[in-house]
């Protein structure tokens, strides 16, 4: 009986893997650059915020249209503040987003942000309260600097949000800001396919 040395055997496993590596981070570049090609459309980023200096981290949803660096923000969802979903009833009833001098009496429309955090210009609202997160310039402790406000004297009634900062502005923190575009899950699909495909075609050939 003929034998197939081990050794032939791990080498060709380890080929496949690695063309399958290959095919999948082709796939994935294809997406990025398929965002790219669309800029105009509405999209959903997740964003995350660390600012280990005032122990905040903040993560969530947005949903808006993407030019270049900038979002502009029209929904978000899914917020978890310091570990905690605001998922009460005042963050699910309705919520609303404007720009951070407009929401101080102050407008300096529209709500933005960025994937960089060099813009950042935006309010969550939790309709009807005085609940509300936001990132933008300074209007009272950060006067003129970019800042990140906080505020749930409604929310806090129903749970416990740790590290509130109860309507006091500081420091934003850029490096601390990270937002990157949730693929839609046809377009992950599709194009997951195609470079499976390509590995198929390739193994075919080989054989």
């Amino acid at each position: 009986m003929l034998s197939w040395p081990v050794s032939l055997t791990v080498f060709f496993v380890s080929k496949a893997m690695m063309s399958l590596k290959t095919s999948l981070a082709g796939a994935a570049t294809a997406i990025g650059l398929t965002a790219l090609a669309y800029p105009a459309q509405a999209a959903q980023f997740s964003f995350t915020y660390n600012d280990a200096a005032n122990m905040i981290v903040l993560s969530g949803i947005l949903t808006g249209t993407a030019t270049g660096n900038i979002i502009e923000i029209d929904g978000f969802s899914n917020l978890v503040y310091n570990g905690v979903p605001l998922n009460t009833t005042i963050w699910e009833s309705g919520t609303t987003v404007s720009d951070y001098g407009g929401f101080f009496n102050m407008p300096n429309p529209p709500a933005q942000a960025s994937f960089d955090g060099s813009v950042m210009n935006f309010v969550l609202v939790a309709n009807g309260t005085n609940d509300y997160i936001g990132f933008g310039t300074g209007e009272f402790e950060e006067l003129g600097n970019p800042a990140f406000i906080s505020n749930f004297p409604d929310t806090g009634m129903d749970i416990t949000v740790p590290d509130d900062l109860m309507g006091v502005e500081e420091a934003f923190n850029q490096p601390g800001w990270n937002l990157q575009l949730i693929p839609e899950p046809s377009a992950v699909v599709g194009l997951l396919g195609l470079g499976l495909g390509a590995l198929a075609s390739k193994v075919i050939k080989k054989g």
